[in-house]
């Protein structure tokens, strides 16, 4: 467990979730302003982690019947190992279960060891590999029980 706040999205808070999210993803894997701005009609389960004053991460998931998708989870490098991403993630999960959630599912590279490791330890099992989910690579469809 990190001691950073786990707290919801602001809209003050954009243009840090912006920049994490430059620093985290592949230009052709980011999420753009707009699309955040279309996350945002929908009433996401969104929160940030603040750590030392800055915002070090966020999580970005909906819900789709009766289950959660988690759509996008990023924690700015020199922060990561330190239980903000599993934070988040949990916050996140419960969330969803508090709100009829049975299930999360999210995808994830197939090469980003890091975050495997994460959810797994979390507790999600690999469902299928979705080829070129990515433009530049496969991912991991994976699902967690709630």
């Amino acid at each position: 467990m990190s001691s950073c706040v786990i707290k919801p999205f602001q809209h003050k808070y954009l243009d840090d979730v912006l920049k994490i999210e430059n620093e985290c993803f592949k230009p052709e894997e980011r999420f753009s302003r707009s699309v955040f701005h279309w996350y945002l009609q929908l009433k996401p389960i969104f929160y940030l982690a603040e750590c030392s004053g800055e915002i070090v991460g966020y999580v970005l998931a909906v819900i789709r019947e009766d289950t959660c998708h988690v759509d996008s989870l990023a924690v700015r490098e020199k922060w990561r190992g330190r239980g903000v991403g599993a934070d988040l993630l949990n916050r996140a999960m419960s969330e969803c279960k508090s709100l009829g959630a049975r299930k999360v599912v999210l995808e994830v590279a197939v090469n980003n060891k890091s975050a495997l490791r994460l959810y797994l330890k979390l507790g999600f099992r690999v469902k299928e590999v979705i080829p070129g989910y990515y433009p530049s690579r496969d991912a991991y469809l994976m699902e967690r029980e709630l």
